[in-house]
């Protein structure tokens, strides 16, 4: 927003300028960041000169609130934040994250929506966009679902107070086979989400975003984000690509293994099912190969003509049952 380049695949419609406040890390730490951001993308530090603003709570601490029994507004602290916004006519601050910002109860609904509104009038005052970053709750040991907006650290009016909410998930386990991601990459990969959006239609797709390192010139390596595609909702990618040559190869070598052994596997659900039995062998398990995605190399190889799907046996119910089987360049069947 501060450049206005469409760096994740969304062009901004027009220049903002930007005030991010990060009240746990130091002003070293986010200028490393911004100097990633810049060197990875291209764009000279100048170019980020008056658009750009940034603190950090080690140097300047924005707590807004305390007190357990009875709510205390830091009257001064908030005219201050309204005077740096109106001052240098900034278009959106973003806070990160909501609980270095105060310091009453994160589970007492009616001082978080006291706190969270105080930021929502500075908006409507200052014509001035606010976007509070808050943790989630920690889930439980070996629960891989996704975070959903309940998960939401604290009071539920933090959720209800705001105007709109997005969710950061890591890639799951699903996700990742299906997109062809290894196991050992799989948390450079996040999910942004619209869950919460008054006034705004929903998303029509998730937007997928990567980690990836820069190196600065001291050696240091600091993640960037970029954008990402999964495949099937965008452009192909090579990691797609590559899982698939993998999962058809996998697929093959396991048809003519059975073959050999002279047991018949089909494309139909039940006992023959060829995508079920090959999940269950050693080399698919060793692999990580999914019952899902040997199913899509099925598919892709009856697409291909490499396979076909033939009658065989008695019919069941005017239903014939039906096997796989391969094709030889050069045979009728191909």
């Amino acid at each position: 927003m501060a450049t206005c380049r469409n760096l994740l695949g969304e062009q901004p419609e027009e220049r903002l300028r930007v005030w991010y406040h990060n009240g746990e890390d130091s002003l070293l730490e986010l200028n490393r960041r911004v100097g990633a951001i810049c060197l990875h993308y291209g764009i000279p530090q100048e170019e980020l000169s008056g658009w750009l603003f940034m603190t950090s709570g080690n140097e300047v601490p924005l707590r807004v609130a305390k007190g357990y029994s009875s709510l205390e507004i830091d009257e001064r602290l908030r005219r201050q934040i309204g005077d740096a916004v109106g001052e240098n006519n900034i278009d959106l601050a973003i806070l990160d994250p909501l609980v270095t910002l105060h310091g009453v109860p994160e589970s007492d609904n009616m001082k978080m929506y006291a706190v969270v509104s105080l930021f929502a009038n500075l908006a409507d005052t200052y014509d001035c966009g606010f976007e509070l970053a808050h943790h989630t709750r920690k889930g439980m040991p070996g629960d891989a679902t996704d975070y959903t907006m309940d998960d939401a650290r604290g009071a539920s009016s933090i959720r209800d107070a705001v105007r709109a909410a997005r969710m950061l998930n890591h890639m799951n386990e699903a996700d990742a086979d299906l997109a062809g991601v290894p196991a050992f990459e799989r948390t450079s990969y996040f999910r942004v989400d619209k869950v919460k959006g008054n006034n705004a239609r929903p998303a029509r797709v998730a937007t997928w975003r990567k980690f990836v390192n820069a190196d600065l010139p001291n050696g240091d390596e600091v993640g960037v984000v970029v954008p990402w595609d999964f495949p099937g909702q965008g452009v192909q990618t090579p990691e797609k690509a590559a899982a698939e040559e993998t999962a058809d190869q996998m697929f093959l070598l396991l048809f003519d293994r059975y073959t050999l052994e002279g047991a018949n596997v089909g494309p139909r659900p039940g006992p023959s099912y060829a995508p079920s039995l090959f999940a269950r062998e050693p080399e698919a398990k060793r692999a990580r190969i999914s019952k899902a995605a040997l199913a899509a190399a099925m598919g892709r190889l009856l697409m291909a003509k490499r396979i076909v799907s033939e009658p065989y046996g008695p019919s069941r119910h005017g239903n014939p049952s039906r096997r796989l089987v391969r094709v030889v360049p050069g045979s009728t069947l191909a």
